[in-house]
């Protein structure tokens, strides 16, 4: 199966050089000791976590990070601003450019970031000699059915790894079954939760508070998805006259469900105003809007998470939880399993199946000021358990240096 991909490469290789690359993807790489390679923005989110604390200690270590996308590269170029850090887009996984990057870079040690295991840049360092390691390691129950089709191959390159530390027992468990070594896995948290915490110290709330009514009575349905806007719209109908003073916003994951939000918001005769329209009685705010979500779970008392009652595998519910905000959720939040059991098991999130349960909590958490107050305590008290993981993975690194 290896030999089968590396022929693939091989042949593959002059019609991307003919397609005019960039010369860092063909391996055209500065020099460093230390190499992390990641996948996005996600990623890069750790990456820089992990990296701007390894560097605090190690000054003295020649760091490259590489990523797939561009969107990857402007984020890790914001996070790591100042920092002497090369940031690049990765070679493609084609034997000749893996041979020139290695060449070029030369590290001593190659960390993969969640789950980049692309089988050249991994068999070449082996080859090399140079220490290979997993950070932050994700192994999705997705990820793992396709995975689990070409175990052979994958066997063969978890055996080459030092290490490879991830973020719970379930992605241990995974990796073990695709063949990693039990004594070189094991649970080291996961590192994107210390940045979080880093984001939320540092966040300025000026210009989100102004394009949303001066109250402190806000709830957020947060990351929304297609199926949810109808059950959200419900909950609102049956608040409007036993919240009368709640202003509710709504964010939507994706700013092409606005149009589906606005008809159910229509439908049910409920007011609605964009966020980036000037501020009315509207009762309900839509955030046409990329960005602003973090600083509205800020400013707001509660908050649903969404992508959770329909099967989307949900959000991120520690992001309201970071400011101490009680959080609802649906039931399908298996993209964030660790922390929706987490906050649920803490005291801290609820779980709501359909509008009527969803109106209900709300109201609770409005008209019990008390109880709100202690679920936001339990909600922030789940996440700090969270929180230390980059340390872990620094620690890790240095072994090595």
């Amino acid at each position: 199966m290896l030999r089968a991909y590396r022929l693939i490469g091989h042949l593959f290789t002059p019609f991307l050089k003919a397609r005019g690359l960039p010369s860092t993807r063909q391996g055209n790489l500065p020099r460093a000791d230390l190499w992390i390679h990641a996948a996005s923005v996600g990623e890069a989110n750790v990456a820089a976590s992990i990296i701007s604390g390894f560097l605090k200690r190690n000054p003295g270590v020649k760091v490259l990070l590489t990523l797939q996308t561009h969107t990857g590269i402007k984020k890790a170029q914001e996070l790591l601003a100042g920092l002497p850090v090369a940031i690049t887009l990765a070679p493609f996984d084609v034997p000749s450019f893996i041979k020139k990057a290695f060449s070029s870079v030369n590290p001593k040690v190659l960390a993969i970031i969640e789950t980049e295991l692309w089988p050249n840049l991994i068999c070449e360092a082996r080859a090399r000699g140079t220490k290979l390691l997993v950070l932050n390691g994700r192994l999705s129950a997705r990820s793992f059915k396709s995975y689990r089709l070409i175990k052979p191959l994958l066997k063969k390159l978890l055996v080459s790894f030092e290490h490879i530390g991830v973020i719970g027992p379930d992605e241990k468990k995974r990796y073990l079954l695709l063949g990693a070594l039990p004594e070189k896995v094991s649970i080291m948290g996961n590192a994107k939760y210390d940045l979080l915490w880093e984001r939320h110290k540092k966040l300025d709330l000026t210009t989100i508070s102004s394009k949303l009514p001066q109250t402190e009575e806000l709830f957020v349905f947060g990351s929304v998805r297609r199926g949810e806007e109808e059950t959200i719209a419900k909950a609102i109908f049956f608040l409007k006259g036993t919240l009368p003073n709640v202003h509710f916003i709504i964010v939507p994951r994706h700013l092409t469900l606005i149009p589906r939000i606005k008809d159910q918001l229509s439908k049910k005769g409920l007011s609605f105003r964009l966020y980036s329209e000037p501020i009315n009685t509207a009762l309900v705010t839509i955030v046409d809007e990329i960005g602003p979500l973090f600083g509205i779970y800020a400013l707001s008392k509660a908050a649903f998470v969404g992508g959770s009652l329909c099967p989307k595998g949900g959000q991120n519910p520690f992001e309201p939880a970071v400011f101490r905000k009680p959080v609802l959720v649906g039931p399908h939040m298996e993209n964030f399993s660790y922390e929706a059991k987490a906050l649920v098991t803490e005291g801290g999130a609820q779980v709501v199946k359909n509008s009527r349960e969803l109106a209900e909590d709300i109201y609770k958490l409005f008209k019990e000021k008390k109880l709100a107050q202690e679920k936001g305590e339990l909600a922030f008290k789940a996440f700090k358990k969270f929180l230390g993981a980059t340390e872990n993975y620094i620690s890790l690194l240095e072994k090595y240096f």
